[in-house]
């Protein structure tokens, strides 16, 4: 069944809410083509109207959507209009060359306060990582319609907040970083559009301290500061050459720690592989359900693993890239190089192997870009499959090999496993939370990590269910897996504290059972 106009432009109004007028374009230019083979010209119109609302400062981005709107109102006059046989619905306005929608200004309806309001009731309330997120979300709104002054009001929110722990001040500055290069853009957007000269607005911001200049030194004073700092230097060599230096900075870097968790189930339901910090770093270990006893599968890094349908194999991302080690422990080998930090899954029947590369973040945007990839177990055959459309995290596959199921950073959705359109199953604004999602055995229902453990229907229309609360998940990381007979999960929890380990829940929630402390 051909797609809807909406969900043909949903990516493209994605990227125009997130500030990416490159990206927009890309976007913008597939759905023409699509939206050309249906012979769809309201959604033509459609797609004119999103590029006129798409605001460019660099000269190659302004000429790409002077070429895209040149031919997207060619193709909108050669084309005849919708009607209703064609399309089952009300007949569309006429969509001639002059066509003349409502020009499209998302969150037109909200006004600066309204938007700024849950940051604000965050603030009250003193939840300062739920207050970043929501200043984020701010953003990117007041961005995608030019709204200069509520940046600015955004700006003045963020440096008022009382911080205390330093991960809240990275985040704080990333946000105050990308909104002032927002207010640069705009600001430098209309002065041009006035003809007027553009001046940095956050030049006199910057401080700029005059050191004092040192009086004139004499040369015996020239030879005694010289003799000083041969010493000083020669002091840190011979430490730095002792013999336990050596040995501290190897461990150091031979055995680097990461994020522990992501729980894997074998397949016969028996045993569950994690990351947890070790004797070298952060290592993959298993943990038997029948009596907690943990063994150590690798004898270096490892974070995410994922174990083979066969139950033989453990995919893991090493230090290096995405590699393999045997389910009983032993010598690991590399699969494919890999810089990211996103992990990859086996399909159901153990034929290809889907897996995200990270890579960073757009200039003056947050987080990170990821592409989604399958391949072959052997390394071999790399297929793309998405691009930074919508950032994927680790995917997962559904049961029957069809489909690949991840979190974005506005929801969860699934993708086919050969290539196609993404669709959407859970709606939520996650930011840069790296979201685990696991399909359960049957097909009908998906658990995910975020206020805590997660339930959402596939079957049934409605909101997630939360199966487990977690205090301080704001600050934590949510890893679940379902067992194989669907009738249990697996999760771990790290960054909340006290509640920190890897755990078991039934199905409905009860029975919860603590593995292991992280």
């Amino acid at each position: 069944m051909p797609r809807s106009s909406t969900e043909i432009l949903s990516s493209s109004r994605r990227e125009i809410a997130r500030g990416r007028p490159r990206a927009a374009l890309r976007e913008l230019e597939a759905a023409r083509n699509e939206l050309l083979v249906g012979s769809d010209a309201a959604g033509l119109a459609e797609a004119l109207e999103l590029a006129r609302g798409v605001l460019t400062l660099a000269p190659v981005d302004t000429k790409a959507r002077e070429r895209l709107l040149a031919a997207l109102e060619r193709d909108i006059a050669t084309l005849p209009p919708s009607t209703p046989a064609e399309t089952g619905e009300q007949a569309p306005v006429q969509a001639t060359a002059s066509y003349s929608a409502p020009r499209y200004v998302p969150y037109a309806g909200a006004s600066t306060e309204q938007i700024l309001a849950p940051a604000r009731a965050e603030i009250e309330r003193g939840r300062i990582a739920r207050a970043l997120r929501e200043l984020e979300k701010a953003r990117r709104k007041l961005l995608t319609r030019s709204d200069l002054a509520g940046l600015g009001e955004l700006i003045e929110l963020a440096r008022r907040l009382p911080l205390s722990k330093s991960r809240h001040e990275q985040s704080r500055l990333r946000l105050l970083d990308a909104a002032q290069q927002n207010v640069r853009y705009l600001d430098r957007r209309r002065a041009i559009d006035a003809g007027e000269k553009w001046s940095d607005p956050f030049a006199a911001g910057a401080v700029k301290t005059k050191l004092p200049s040192l009086p004139p030194m004499t040369r015996r004073e020239i030879a005694v500061a010289a003799a000083i700092v041969c010493v000083i230097v020669g002091v840190v060599a011979a430490w730095a050459f002792a013999d336990k230096a050596p040995q501290r900075v190897a461990h150091a870097i031979k055995c680097p720690t990461g994020e522990q968790g992501s729980p894997s189930w074998s397949p016969d339901g028996t045993r569950i592989a994690f990351a947890k910090n070790g004797d070298c770093g952060t290592q993959i270990m298993v943990v038997s359900l029948k009596d907690n006893r943990l063994s150590t599968v690798t004898s270096r890094y490892g974070v995410l693993p994922n174990w083979s349908p066969d139950g033989q194999m453990i995919l893991y991302r090493s230090s290096k890239g995405f590699s393999l080690v045997a389910a009983g422990g032993g010598e690991s080998v590399l699969l494919r190089p890999d810089d990211g930090d996103m992990g990859a899954s086996w399909s159901p029947d153990g034929t290809r192997i889907a897996f995200v590369h990270g890579l960073e973040a757009d200039p003056g945007d947050e987080g990170f870009s990821s592409t989604l990839y399958t391949m072959k177990p052997n390394g071999s055959g790399e297929r793309r499959l998405l691009g930074h459309a919508c950032n994927p995290r680790t995917p997962t596959w559904a049961p029957n090999g069809d489909y690949l199921v991840f979190a974005c950073d506005d929801g969860i959705f699934d993708l086919p496993s050969k290539g196609g359109s993404l669709r959407a199953l859970v709606e939520g604004n996650f930011g840069v939370s790296p979201i685990s999602v696991s399909v359960a055995p049957q097909g009908t229902a998906i658990a995910f990590g975020w206020v805590g453990v997660e339930l959402y229907s596939l079957t049934k229309a409605g909101d997630p269910k939360v199966l487990v609360k977690i205090q301080g998940w704001a600050d934590a990381t949510i890893d679940v897996a379902w067992s194989p007979d669907g009738r249990m999960l697996a999760f771990s929890i790290t960054g909340s504290g006290a509640d920190d380990g890897l755990y078991v829940v039934d199905r409905d929630g009860s029975h919860r059972r603590l593995l292991t402390r992280l």
